[in-house]
């Protein structure tokens, strides 16, 4: 949780600089901007939860050799992923631009802020592998130092970008950029002990294009790269929603959802834990080990949700003031605030889910699940939103939560077999 809690402090602080440029078409240029990057990494975060899983398996197998070649594997394709995210940097941001709505001149700055963060690409995957690995592994205090460098650092660069130079939105690029290529050659000296494990018999072909182990990992890779996609499409629906109302309410909404992603991000700590126990569960072929583990974190969960809910509540006003000075900001952001309250308690199902999924690498059922959720999803905000405007676009965001527990559900017997048998988990 505390790892987790560090990856949103960077956009609520890159939007609460931009926001004391004194107009919020900055704010809008960097939340769309970040949100870009956001769906583009999204899309490729099963290498972080394919290598999390697969690590995790072969951890409670005590095969650490095999975890060291799983994320080499996930290495060397993050890297020629990246590469190629760069060579198509502006078809990419030309797709993602199509649909927003041009106002204020934003779009311009979106561009600017894109054309220099797309190099870092390669460091961004491959430090997804890299948190993939240490979590299989229950290494969550180096997850935890890895996040505190790459937030930390990219926070302090953009203060400083902005109070000493006159980058403007360049100057966030730039702090993400350098923050995450020093932050991945930490994580490769921290990953460096299964790593070297996998290095023992040297690169060769006969493993590293092992061509079993290669179907394993894109199969499992596949299927979360079409639920992550569909997950990223509803975000940035509601992103191309939000535009169309105006300026305002794209800041807005990027104001709150900023609240809504630190209570997700922290709260993903248990899925993070449950996703690695699931998989020393799964590896160790202890059905007691997963029961002990689902309990504790639906308990722990639950009572978190519960806090962050108390804890917009009570302090709502306040911490929307802080990232937003703008009064008329702050004025529009309270009418939706109560969205933003409820989103931790109907959002913990869906995270807790998915963690045991991913640790079990039940990965068909999450890509099924998720793609009749972005259906419900799409049929919710086009029924929704031309009456009840962006009270429908917020309602149609917790209908997703819903509709992504409730699938993953339907799935839970087929965990089963991951045990020895086909009874229920």
């Amino acid at each position: 949780m505390l790892s987790n809690s560090m990856v949103p402090m960077v956009g609520i602080v890159d939007t609460a600089v931009m926001a004391r440029m004194g107009s919020p078409a900055w704010v809008a240029a960097t939340a769309v901007g970040a949100i870009l990057f956001s769906s583009i990494y999204w899309v490729f975060g099963f290498l972080r939860m394919g290598t999390g899983g697969l690590v995790a398996q072969a951890f409670g197998a005590n095969e650490l050799d095999n975890a060291g070649r799983i994320t080499i594997r996930a290495l060397c394709i993050a890297g020629l992923l990246g590469a190629v995210l760069i060579v198509l940097q502006q078809p990419i941001l030309h797709a993602g631009l199509v649909f927003l709505t041009d106002q204020n001149d934003w779009k311009e700055l979106t561009a600017q802020y894109f054309n220099i963060r797309i190099y870092s690409a390669p460091a961004t995957l491959m430090l997804y592998v890299v948190l993939g690995a240490l979590i299989g592994l229950q290494k969550m205090r180096q997850v935890l130092l890895l996040q505190l460098l790459l937030n930390l650092l990219n926070i302090i660069l953009t203060i400083g970008f902005f109070k000493y130079t006159q980058l403007g939105i360049a100057g966030v690029a730039y702090a993400t950029l350098i923050s995450e290529y020093v932050t991945v050659g930490y994580g490769l000296y921290l990953a460096r002990g299964p790593i070297t494990l996998g290095l023992k018999q040297g690169i060769n072909r006969q493993w590293l294009f092992d061509p079993a182990e290669c179907k394993k990992y894109f199969t499992i890779s596949g299927d979360l790269f079409i639920r992550t996609l569909c997950l990223t499409l509803a975000f940035y629906w509601m992103t191309a929603l939000g535009s169309d109302m105006g300026v305002m309410t794209l800041a807005v909404n990027t104001v709150l959802l900023h609240l809504v992603h630190f209570a997700s991000y922290c709260m993903d700590g248990y899925a993070h834990a449950i996703e690695s126990l699931t998989g020393y569960a799964v590896g160790r072929k202890s059905r007691l080990l997963f029961r002990k583990a689902v309990r504790a974190s639906i308990s722990l969960g639950c009572i978190t949700a519960g806090l962050f809910a108390l804890f917009f509540l009570i302090a709502g006003d306040s911490l929307i003031a802080i990232i937003s000075p703008d009064p008329a900001v702050q004025a529009v952001a309270s009418q939706w605030l109560p969205w933003v309250i409820l989103a931790p308690v109907i959002g913990i199902w869906s995270f807790l889910l998915d963690g045991i999924f991913i640790g079990a690498t039940e990965t068909a059922a999450m890509r099924n699940g998720m793609i009749v959720s972005l259906l419900v999803f799409g049929i919710t905000s086009t029924l929704l939103v031309p009456v009840m405007g962006n009270h429908g676009v917020w309602l149609s965001y917790h209908v997703l939560l819903v509709t992504r527990a409730a699938t993953l559900l339907g799935y839970w017997n087929t965990l089963g077999h991951r045990f020895g048998d086909k009874s229920s988990a």
